[in-house]
């Protein structure tokens, strides 16, 4: 389904070109297709922070080379693509995917499980969207004490749930949240879909505001959220370094970067 796409390299890191719309229905399909031996889909949101991090993380850069999908989450990741490729993407986020793939989970009769953030807030999010979306059914939550616990290490009522459910949602944030993917997917043999979603369940359980929406169509969602915790202000200094290597990256072969096209894989 997804093994020959089209796919944008940005330094080292092929982000998946597909509009909002075709991400949700490849995950439609995926869900609907009840097949047992059909693997699960690994999707990866994408922002400057992770490809920076990927380059001095050679296990990390491994994981997104290895995952299904790279959607650009992060106005740098399209402005990247624009800027090397002349080509315009969709920004799918992780916070505005949460949502939307719960909503075709109801609809597909497709359980899902919540783990990461802080107890009462991945709860507080399952009740809230279970509130907003008819039929939706939660197998369960958990907050792991640290982020490399591993599944043979949690309660043995929470590996049941998870290892129940179709749908994971894993917010401990990048790198974490991909690298706990990759040493544990093989061991939830009924998961169909497993995404990172890093802070989305602070948002959806209103702990944390997103940013109004016209903030978020400009690309300044960081600045609003920077005001929100201003610690973040050290994760930040990650956005002037990518741009940076992007525009070395073409300035080093520009006519490559003019004619280069998404790549086979």
């Amino acid at each position: 389904m997804v093994q020959k796409t089209l796919k944008f390299p940005v330094l080292g890191v092929d982000i998946s070109p597909y509009k909002t719309d075709e991400f949700l229905s490849i995950i439609d399909e995926r869900l609907q297709d009840k097949s047992p031996t059909s693997p699960p889909l690994f999707v990866v949101t994408v922002n400057p922070e992770i490809i920076v991090q990927s380059i001095i993380d050679p296990e990390f850069r491994n994981i997104l080379r290895s995952s299904s999908i790279n959607t650009a989450d992060g106005v740098g990741i399209t402005w990247a693509i624009d800027f090397l490729y002349g080509k315009k993407v969709d920004r799918i986020t992780g916070s505005d995917s949460l949502e939307k793939i719960c909503t075709i989970c109801a609809k597909t009769s497709d359980s899902v499980f919540f783990y990461g953030s802080m107890p009462e807030i991945a709860g507080k999010a399952a009740e809230k969207l279970q509130s907003r979306i008819k039929n939706l059914e939660v197998s369960g939550t958990f907050s792991p004490s640290r982020s490399d616990v591993s599944l043979e290490e949690l309660p043995f009522d929470t590996q049941y749930y998870m290892k129940s459910a179709s749908v994971i949602f894993v917010g401990l944030g990048a790198p974490a949240q991909e690298k706990w993917i990759q040493n544990n997917l093989q061991k939830l043999p009924k998961c169909k879909l497993i995404i990172g979603i890093g802070g989305s369940f602070d948002f959806i359980a209103g702990e944390v505001k997103r940013a109004p929406a016209w903030l978020c169509k400009s690309g300044l969602e960081w600045l609003y959220r920077l005001m929100l915790q201003p610690a973040r202000w050290r994760r930040m200094l990650k956005l002037p370094l990518f741009a940076l290597n992007v525009m070395l990256l073409k300035t080093s072969n520009p006519k490559q970067m003019k004619q280069a096209d998404p790549i086979v894989k």
